[in-house]
């Protein structure tokens, strides 16, 4: 899956992630109003819960909300269960407690999916020490008095499934972690594939696979080979490494030169092919001949002038891709047989 979409994804379900904690959050406040920590803080808390959501709507940057998100939550539901655990009666408190063992498991999940595996392993077990730590503080003494024994079990479980939940999502993140790099060389490789080494354009696989997307909807393409004026001689005469040089600045001007919605690759040898879509064959034309210029106008170095005949075929409905491929590379050498450096267009 692309990167884009799968980040898209993420932030839409992250918006509603939050957008459904706010009225719970809000119901919590509303019926727990004798609460200290619930009456003074919970507001706060939905306020920052209004904020990601507000700024995940408005594409502020994801990574940023992620990290801020598990910050602040730990944060907050530390506060909680310190509060919870030391303050008012254990035996009215506890539910509260075990509630925040909860939301310690979502920071845990949210951290491996933000973090790499070792980063969320760290996290997740500073998360669990941190917790025992305050509840034997908290617990221990009393315990050894008899006292406390249902919560100190319920409390010794939470922590366990702490644990346990550390190192099996550290299991996961690094299944999760080998699949991404994985994907990663698999779309290296597709991009290698379909890449022109010496270029860094679509190559004519690449090509092949435009015009074949292209076919759907052929009325309106144009597809425009050109190819370098006596290139051979370039070669010969000033040796292949300069003729790579005009190869590559011919791509470079061309690719500068281009409309936004114009598709350039290097079909093969010295030839280069434009997929272009237009309404306006004139205007088309018109491109096609700036394009032309870009090349003959500025001489290239080591080589001096350089020239392109260009070749232009458009697509109308019933056309097939091979037919409008072959008419532009037969006009193609129509202008070399013409003279070269000049564009031709195929008759409809």
């Amino acid at each position: 899956m692309p990167t884009n979409v799968l980040r898209d994804r993420k932030r839409t379900a992250y918006f509603w992630g939050v957008l459904l904690a706010i009225p719970v959050l809000l119901l919590i406040w509303l019926m727990r109003p004798e609460e200290g920590f619930i009456r003074w803080l919970y507001p706060l808390f939905i306020l920052l819960c209004a904020s990601w959501a507000w700024r995940l709507l408005h594409q502020t940057n994801l990574a940023r909300i992620e990290r801020e998100t598990i910050a602040a939550t730990t944060v907050f539901f530390t506060l909680k269960f310190v509060y919870y655990l030391f303050w008012g009666s254990l035996e009215h408190n506890w539910v509260e407690i075990e509630s925040t063992y909860w939301v310690m498991a979502f920071v845990m999940v949210l951290a491996y999916i933000v973090l790499d595996a070792r980063m969320g392993l760290v996290y997740s077990l500073v998360l669990a020490a941190v917790t025992l730590a305050l509840g034997l503080l908290r617990l221990g003494g009393e315990v050894a008095l008899g006292q406390y024994q249902a919560e100190f079990l319920s409390f010794v479980r939470n922590q366990m499934r702490l644990f346990a939940m550390a190192g099996l999502l550290y299991a996961l993140a690094i299944v999760k972690d080998q699949l991404a790099h994985a994907h990663q060389q698999v779309e290296q490789m597709h991009t290698l594939a379909r890449t022109d080494p010496l270029t860094s354009l679509p190559n004519r696989l690449a090509l092949s696979e435009l015009l074949e997307e292209a076919s759907h909807r052929i009325h309106g393409v144009y597809v425009v080979l050109l190819d370098i004026d006596r290139f051979k001689q370039i070669n010969d005469r000033f040796g292949h490494a300069a003729g790579d040089d005009v190869l590559k600045e011919v791509g470079r001007r061309l690719r500068t030169s281009l409309r936004k919605s114009d598709m350039l690759g290097r079909w093969g040898g010295e030839e280069f092919m434009i997929i272009m879509r237009g309404d306006n064959q004139h205007e088309v034309l018109a491109a096609v001949e700036r394009l032309r210029e870009d090349i003959a106008f500025w001489p290239f170095e080591k080589v001096g002038a350089v020239s392109a005949s260009f070749g232009v075929a458009q697509g109308h409905i019933g056309d097939s891709i091979h037919n409008l491929v072959e008419r532009a590379d037969k006009v193609l050498y129509q202008a070399k047989s013409l003279g070269r450096n000049r564009v031709e267009i195929s008759p409809a």
